[in-house]
């Protein structure tokens, strides 16, 4: 089925891009496959892709025969865009006197701050920081390219993946995910057998134990770094970076929730990690769930601790706060909504749990904790920290409460390029979808972070009864003070 007509996500590639797509230097490009993958892609759904003007003049600056070659293919693949005036913002983030790797990277950099395309496309992490002090966004690796517009193509393959708690010596230690810690960690395979497999310690492993594709290894500790009596080591945690099926980011997701999971079902109410420093993209990511530098190892290795529950006695902290910091599974619920979503895209946005996909009960492993909620609601009263209460509704039932999230943020558009954009990583909407909703009207999106399932799910007799709600809403709607007092007992909630 094709998208609606009308603007679609447009992608600016850098130089770096197209060279490892046409991949006819000397040396084979490191991410050729990636490119080619993301040129087929993007072909394939209609998506633009663009070249500034600076990029064509990084071509011309290619010896003759290379150039010649390169610049015939430009127009199978690729528009190319003229010349922009320089952003200030961008060209101050440049030396004084540029080269001309330096003029190209500007010119490229600007043609982006015009708002020409949806996302850059590009390898080079110096153009990366430069852009982001720029107050420039949406700057996208190959791989991570590669994996938004196949999530945007087939969200439900993307999102098809469970967690599951194995026995360490079930995992082949052959598995390509340990080749990356070999380098990290002398002895890797000795401290395998020796302290992971001989003490029988627990993984959660994704997919299959042959080679899986993301390990946590755990340990329970007393006491380390003064953190407390019952602790949970994460003795290592890694997911595949480039595999095509996933994100690495919601790959981490996914991993990461069966971890707090876990952490919890244990007793286990602090849970840390050790990173060496130059693993930069995990500790920003880290970040984002909670983790704080809490301490250093003598070799260096920082150690990254997050706590599912307050200190006794802290201060109360925004809802949307404590719901990064402490959860999943830990709330402070002020203002609460019900969120009425019809049982088919229910069971996509929140798939239900099963024996097979379940940690413990009550958990299911299929859900990442960062997602996007889409639809014509006209309500406009949700804010950061609002609590959501998902109302699963179908013609031939009772509707019933089934999720608990937390918002993060929301927006209003009728550009189906930017929805698209905006909701890279945390989507269960293809393109076609989103195109199919803008053309109808404005789209409200909800990006909120998942708490918990509800299990059993909350019927609507109860929800009458508390207060919750007199009758099933049409749209989302807002919880009167008695429903939300019901809510946050039921939850375990802080006010």
């Amino acid at each position: 089925m094709a998208a609606p007509s009308g603007a679609k996500p447009r992608l600016l590639l850098d130089t770096n891009v197209v060279i490892a797509h046409e991949n006819d230097g000397p040396t084979e490009q490191s991410h050729a496959d990636a490119a080619a993958e993301l040129v087929r892609l993007a072909n394939g759904m209609g998506f633009p892709l663009l070249l500034s003007n600076g990029t064509r003049q990084d071509f011309l600056n290619a010896p003759t025969d290379m150039r010649e070659r390169r610049l015939k293919t430009l127009d199978k693949y690729y528009r190319t865009l003229g010349p922009v005036n320089e952003s200030p913002n961008v060209r101050d983030q440049f030396p004084q006197q540029l080269g001309q790797n330096d003029a190209a990277d500007v010119e490229v950099l600007s043609t982006f701050d015009t708002g020409v395309a949806t996302v850059l496309v590009t390898e080079d992490a110096t153009m990366k920081r430069r852009a982001e002090r720029a107050g420039l966004t949406r700057i996208l690796t190959i791989q991570n390219a590669v994996d938004w517009l196949e999530e945007l193509g087939a969200p439900d393959l993307f999102n098809a993946i469970a967690a599951k708690v194995v026995e360490a010596y079930r995992i082949s230690r052959h598995a390509s995910i340990f080749d990356s810690l070999r380098d990290d960690y002398d002895g890797f395979d000795n401290w395998w057998t020796e302290k992971v497999v001989r003490q029988d310690r627990h993984a959660i492993i994704l997919g299959d134990a042959a080679d899986p594709d993301g390990i946590a290894v755990l340990k329970a500790e007393s006491q380390p770094f003064d953190l407390g009596d019952s602790v949970l080591k994460v003795c290592t945690f890694k997911v595949v970076e480039q595999d095509g099926s996933a994100g690495a980011g919601r790959r981490g997701e996914f991993l990461l929730r069966a971890v707090v999971d876990y952490a919890r079902e244990t007793n286990h109410p602090v849970l840390y990690m050790t990173v060496h420093p130059h693993h930069e993209k995990l500790l920003a990511w880290l970040e984002k769930f909670g983790f704080t530098h809490h301490d250093d190892q003598d070799n260096g290795e920082l150690v990254m601790v997050k706590r599912l529950e307050p200190r006794a006695g802290a201060e109360p902290i925004h809802p949307l706060e404590h719901a990064v910091t402490f959860g999943p599974v830990s709330l402070r619920v002020l203002d609460a909504h019900l969120v009425p979503i019809r049982y088919h895209l229910h069971d996509r946005l929140l798939p239900d749990s099963s024996p097979q996909t379940s940690l413990f009960p009550n958990e299911p492993c299929g859900n990442a904790i960062r997602k996007a909620y889409l639809c014509r609601s006209p309500s406009r009263k949700l804010k950061p920290g609002d609590t959501l209460a998902f109302l699963r509704t179908k013609p031939t039932e009772a509707a019933r409460i089934t999720a608990i999230g937390v918002v993060e943020q929301t927006f209003v558009s009728v550009d189906p390029a930017e929805v698209a954009a905006r909701v890279r990583g945390r989507t269960v909407y293809s393109y076609v979808e989103i195109a199919q909703m803008c053309a109808q009207g404005e789209v409200l999106v909800v990006l909120f972070r998942l708490d918990r399932r509800v299990d059993p799910p909350w019927s609507a007799g109860t929800l009458n009864h508390a207060g919750v709600m007199s009758r099933s809403p049409q749209s989302i709607a807002q919880i009167k003070p008695e429903g939300v007092r019901w809510l946050r007992t039921e939850l375990d909630a802080s006010p």
